[in-house]
């Protein structure tokens, strides 16, 4: 079984990288900050997606519910620029990530990024990493009034790589890969390891794989 992979298009957490380590530090020193208990990273792992405000949001539910909406903001942004500045302190590559990328830009396929992750750090992740150069295109969280699964996200990193909707698959990692595939009439790919509480397996991909290192045999060029 192959598709057409002339483009790709990538989530980023829980796909391309392991962020939770990093994503649990900030979020746990903020909430030090405030005298609020830590989450330990599992509990982390599946609270992650919909962007960086609602990780706080259901980090905060977590530890004994909402601050006040005037504390609310000041707190999201200073959290926020905590993990920005240690964004890739400990996040790593998932197995094969480095190798698939590789092996798909010798083809000539055309890669982007379409995350819920603000687009600076993400920008910055990527080059901390050293797989930036493979990703020329990224559309984060805060690139358009929309987020996943919104089919304007896809949309935009579709545009942006000139690449047509039935040249390109979407690989991710949770339901809301797949719903915004859905709707952006993308097929899509799930890796497994990720960061989804409901096995992969489950969510109507048109396929699962185990690692990312699976991904260049099932697509082909042209």
């Amino acid at each position: 079984m192959q598709f057409p992979g002339n483009a790709v298009l990538f989530d980023l957490d829980g796909t391309l990288v392991d962020t939770a380590a990093d994503l649990a530090g900030a979020v746990n020193r903020a909430l030090k900050t405030i005298g609020r208990p830590p989450v330990p990273i599992d509990v982390v792992k599946s609270m992650i997606g919909g962007g960086f405000p609602n990780l706080v949001m259901k980090a905060l539910e977590h530890t004994g519910g909402p601050l006040p909406e005037a504390q609310l903001a000041p707190f999201v942004e200073k959290s926020r620029d905590d993990y920005e500045a240690h964004v890739a302190d400990s996040s790593k590559l998932y197995p094969g990530v480095a190798e698939a990328l590789r092996a798909l830009s010798m083809r000539g396929t055309l890669m982007g990024v379409c995350t819920n992750k603000p687009q600076g750090p993400s920008k910055k992740l990527l080059a901390a990493l050293g797989i930036d150069k493979y990703l020329p295109v990224l559309v984060g969280g805060d690139s358009l009034p929309v987020k996943k699964p919104h089919p304007k996200m896809a949309q935009e990193v579709l545009k942006r790589l000139n690449a047509s909707v039935d040249s390109a698959v979407l690989v991710g990692d949770s339901e809301t890969d797949v719903k915004l595939a859905r709707a952006a009439k993308l097929t899509v790919i799930l890796v497994e390891g990720g960061y989804s509480e409901t096995p992969v397996k489950s969510l109507g991909a048109d396929l699962v794989i185990r690692t990312m290192a699976q991904l260049p045999q099932y697509l082909r060029v042209g």
